[in-house]
């Protein structure tokens, strides 16, 4: 017995040291993978990895068919059986709800430090009075300077599961050995909740030529607010293509699949009327959704259409047992545990620039030849040709930094334990579950093939200069602003450009110096030599966060045991339910955050749908528990960030024994 509780320790121990463990085994060179030696395709080895306080641009939380807690609960007196010297089984199916809690977590995971009041998210142009230093600036969605927004986000998940099992004891085969098959179906719903409090929609107000468009940009229908912008369909200014990926709106999004099939087979080394031990072989064929980087809050189903292979052990030991009335009045303790591997699968991602949190919703402009020949320098006389000049093309950043990449997950581990006591026909559980997955790893088998155009960003720089004499000229020149990021270019920058990079004055090919728009007789204007072109080796591909949660669970059954010795078959029906916590953020690390400030309403979905091409479709056409240190402050907090989500559920488990 003594043998038995000490190799029961050691496997918790050791899958909570894996699950732990893995992740920090690494070092600054494991954040991104080399893939070739080209620079527009290469993933340059440095210390750019996730901070505890930035946004990250997908969640995919502990698939909804893995669930130890709710595999374990109502049947144990119906599997691993002692007394069998032939085939025997059980079926179930169990009907669960679940719901997320702690939305403002969930928000700040997708959007970081960026937010507000914990949920707020603001959305301002560089005119706007007492501006936020973390406020998005409105320009890059085609918003005026004085645009002033507050957009909350509540995320909710919803989850409805028809989770179908089947035990088969083999022991006409072999005694002790099993099989167990797990089909999960799911419905699950997902949506941001998001409102928006507009302040000031700076209406009739327009944005200055050059810095969008050689041209005054004025507002256009439909967009007027930030959320309508970040619905899709709209361009502005120079941009051709509007945003495809990472959108972002109040609709809700679903899904209905088969979430997995997960099949194990297992072998108990010792199993006696009190106690069990064994162990399994784990696979799970992944038959949910594959992330597609659509929407910023997309919906799975599953474990992101990922293999599985893993191994765990299953183990019981009865406490207390009543002598006088047989097997049917005992107390004991049941553990599960699993530990596998999510072997790579190909996905369609969304990646920010390094050091840049959300800066995917920034804005990229095109560079090229110089066919204009503008030149840069001092003064007419030392300038020469410069090697870029715009094209007169932008695009959403997320767009050219989104493509497909290899996937994996090191190690995932799914352990339940709980207490259980049977009376007669009733039988009472409670126990805890502990689940925790290593950072997604991301890796490449070729290089990223570009479309073959060259890119800088755009930050605040004004895009076009004019010569200042009769029938002036328009010039696109070029730039890059590569100190910017999402709240904005660099301070005080100017309509001159004074703080592009390796800023240079303008002149036309003709000696003619390049001067502001709109109007003649203003500053000359700055180009860069050379503008700083974005690569793939600019972006943030270290491995996503790492996930634990800590999960309590209770179940009640009945089960008709008193039926006619002849019957071998044995109905069961139990309720049950679960609170699961998540390990994420904490506010001495990230800022203060409160689960205060969201409510059940989640607004109307705005706007419903929106015009590209001349063709209208609809918008929805798809279905931190840290640990900081002794010192922490504001630049000493050696916290991690997490990536999984608290949640409540409630089940009806149903099913029959047979012999």
């Amino acid at each position: 017995m003594k043998q038995f509780l000490r190799s029961l320790l050691v496997a918790i121990l050791f899958v909570n040291i894996v699950a732990h463990g893995v992740e920090n085994s690494g070092n600054t060179t494991d954040c991104c993978k080399i893939c070739c030696e080209q620079q527009d395709c290469c993933y340059k080895c440095n210390d750019c990895c996730l901070g505890p306080c930035d946004g990250y641009p997908f969640l995919l939380p502990r698939s909804q068919g893995r669930n130890a807690a709710r595999e374990l609960v109502g049947w144990q007196q119906f599997i691993n059986r002692y007394d069998m010297c032939e085939r025997y089984g059980a079926m179930s199916i169990t009907v669960e709800y679940t719901r997320t809690t702690r939305e403002e977590r969930i928000a700040q995971f997708l959007f970081g430090s960026d937010l507000i009041n914990c949920c707020e998210l603001y959305i301002q142009g560089s005119d706007v009075k007492e501006r936020n230093v973390r406020a998005w600036d409105a320009t890059y969605f085609g918003l005026p300077s004085t645009y002033d927004s507050r957009v909350r986000f509540c995320p909710r998940i919803e989850n409805v599961i028809i989770d179908l099992n089947y035990f088969a004891g083999l022991d006409d085969w072999k005694k002790g050995a099993y099989l167990k098959i797990n089909a999960p179906i799911v419905w699950t719903r997902w949506q941001l909740c998001m409102n928006e409090n507009i302040i000031d929609n700076a209406e009739n107000k327009t944005i200055p030529a050059g810095l969008l468009s050689n041209k005054e940009e004025t507002r256009k229908d439909p967009a007027t607010t930030f959320q309508q912008v970040m619905s899709g369909c709209q361009t502005y200014g120079d941009m051709q293509t509007p945003m495809k990926y990472g959108l972002i709106h109040n609709c809700k999004n679903t899904k209905t699949r088969l979430a997995e099939i997960d099949i194990t087979f297992g072998h108990n080394w010792y199993l006696e009327e009190d106690y069990h031990l064994g162990g399994t072989l784990y696979v799970a064929i992944p038959t949910g959704n594959r992330p597609r980087s659509r929407y910023l809050f997309e919906p799975i189903v599953g474990n992101g259409k990922h293999w599985e292979l893993g191994v765990g052990l299953s183990a019981s030991y009865i406490l207390w047992r009543d002598c006088d009335c047989g097997q049917d009045r005992y107390m004991g303790i049941w553990m599960d545990a699993t530990v596998a591997h999510l072997f790579k699968d190909r996905q369609c991602r969304s990646f920010d620039f390094c050091k840049k949190p959300n800066s995917r919703y920034m804005l990229l402009a095109q560079m090229g030849s110089n066919t204009d020949e503008i030149k840069t320098g001092v003064n007419n006389d030392q300038a020469t040709t410069a090697s870029y000049q715009y094209k007169s093309n932008l695009i959403p950043a997320i767009n050219w930094s989104t493509f497909n990449v290899d996937v994996r997950v090191d190690v995932q581990a799914d352990i339940a334990m709980k207490f259980g006591c049977i009376r007669d026909n009733w039988t009472l559980d409670l126990g805890y579950n502990f689940w925790a997955r290593t950072g997604e790893k991301f890796t490449l088998d070729k290089c990223l093939c570009s479309d073959g155009k060259n890119y800088a960003i755009k930050g605040n720089a004004y895009m076009y200069g004019q010569t200042s004499n009769n029938g002036a000229t328009i010039y696109p020149i070029p730039f890059s602003q590569s100190m910017a990021d999402i709240h904005g270019g660099a301070a005080g920058n100017g309509t001159t450009n004074l703080e592009i990079d390796n800023k240079q004055l303008a002149w036309s090919a003709s000696g003619n110096p390049l001067q502001t728009l709109p109007l003649t007789g203003r500053d000359q204007i700055y180009a860069s030599e050379k503008s700083l072109l974005v690569t793939r080796g600019n972006l943030n591909v270290g491995k996503s966060p790492s996930s634990i949660t800590h999960k309590f669970f209770g179940h009640i059954g009945y089960a008709w045991k008193d039926r006619d010795d002849c019957d071998k078959y044995i109905p069961f029906i139990g309720i049950g339910g679960e609170a699961e916590f998540a390990m994420d953020n904490h506010k001495d690390c990230c800022g203060d955050c409160y689960d205060s400030c969201c409510n059940s309403s989640c607004g109307s979905c705005s706007p419903t749908s929106c015009t590209c091409a001349n063709t209208t479709m609809p918008v929805a056409s798809t279905s931190n528990g840290l640990t900081c240190c002794s010192t922490c402050g504001e630049n000493t907090c050696c916290c991690k960030k997490r990536g999984g989500i608290s949640q409540w559920g409630v089940w009806v488990k149903m099913g029959v024994s047979f012999e």
